[in-house]
């Protein structure tokens, strides 16, 4: 087994050329492409920052952070890719044969907890409207509608998530789990998890645990797969106000997502057909936000990105034909 700083080591060699936009708070995503060149989105902006580094430099990183997680990343391995969380970083990366033009990784990176946006600023930010943020707090704070956040990847989904988690009062007992800490939450009786698959600690079995730990919110980070029957379920047993999110291209789309997902994650011998199993879930899942990423072109020939939310809708139920009823609000 390497040791831990001998890991370690191997990264900050490896990634010194980086340390410069590891270390600036305006960048939330790092991209090294097949050949090394660096791209990162700051502030907004998607730019290449003229960095290159060397194909050994790329695959250092990689094996060394494959070997932290227990996965080696080897050429000769049919799915030589590494995803894994570091120090509050997403990566992600590829070498030969899955990335044939050459290896390459992604960072996602996450302001520290007390940096991250409030729901005012996400307003000020023009991500969604006062009269949108007031709806929410009051649906799902409030009144504790149980709440689905839905976007394409870096859409900004957990940014709203925590927004809103923001508004929590602080008599509430919050238990989140999540694959990597990413929520910031404020209330004195929290209680965090993490996921680790690498160990066999999914999040269903969390989900499950937390049923015994008396929440009055129970927050999953992302619904991906395996735990959302068990999540549904601890929704639609006095749970209120519970939160989670979920890949998807619109609200419609993003119940749909949840509806696969749970019949997936189907305990052995249990079945639901079609039009009960949206029954259940329109009457579980409240509320449903949707935001997007727009990519705009800029006068320099740089790409800025912003993120807005796009539907706020209320789940009605299921009409006659079997099709969820949404009202957007």
């Amino acid at each position: 087994m390497i040791q831990a700083n001998i890991i370690a080591d191997a990264i900050a060699r490896s990634l010194k050329p980086l340390l410069p936009v590891l270390g600036d708070e305006a960048v939330s995503e790092i991209m090294v492409n097949p050949g090394g060149a660096v791209f990162v989105e700051r502030a907004g902006k998607v730019v290449d920052t003229g960095l290159r580094l060397a194909e050994h430099e790329i695959q250092i990183a990689i094996q060394a952070i494959a070997k932290q997680v227990r996965k080696d990343a080897i050429a000769s391995s049919a799915d030589a890719i590494v995803d894994a969380t570091l120090d509050g970083m997403r990566f992600a990366g590829a070498i030969a044969p899955t990335a044939p033009d050459g290896s390459t990784f992604s960072i996602r990176k996450h302001l520290p907890p007390d940096k991250r946006p409030t729901l005012e600023q996400l307003v000020a930010r023009e991500m969604l409207t006062k009269a949108q943020a007031d709806k929410v707090t009051e649906l799902f704070i409030r009144q504790g509608k149980n709440l689905l956040v839905a976007g394409g990847t870096s859409s900004g989904k957990t940014t709203l998530a925590n927004a809103f988690l923001g508004k929590v009062p602080p008599h509430e007992r919050v238990i989140t789990i999540e694959d990597a800490r990413e929520l910031n939450i404020t209330v004195p009786n929290h209680v965090a998890w993490v996921a680790n698959h690498q160990a066999g600690l999914t999040a269903r079995l969390l989900v499950k645990l937390a049923m015994r730990f008396r929440p009055d919110r129970l927050i999953l980070g992302e619904t991906r797969g395996d735990d959302t029957y068990d999540l549904i379920r601890a929704m639609n047993s006095g749970h209120d106000g519970t939160l989670t999110t979920v890949h998807a291209n619109g609200a419609e789309d993003a119940l749909d997502a949840i509806e696969i997902l749970f019949q997936q994650s189907l305990p052995p011998g249990a079945q639901f057909d079609a039009r009960t199993t949206r029954r259940y879930l329109a009457k579980t899942i409240h509320l449903v936000v949707y935001a997007k990423k727009h990519a705009r072109m800029l006068t320099n020939h740089e790409v800025g990105i912003e993120r807005r939310v796009e539907q706020i809708c209320l789940v009605k139920g299921v009409d006659e034909h079997g099709q969820y009823v949404l009202e957007e609000v």
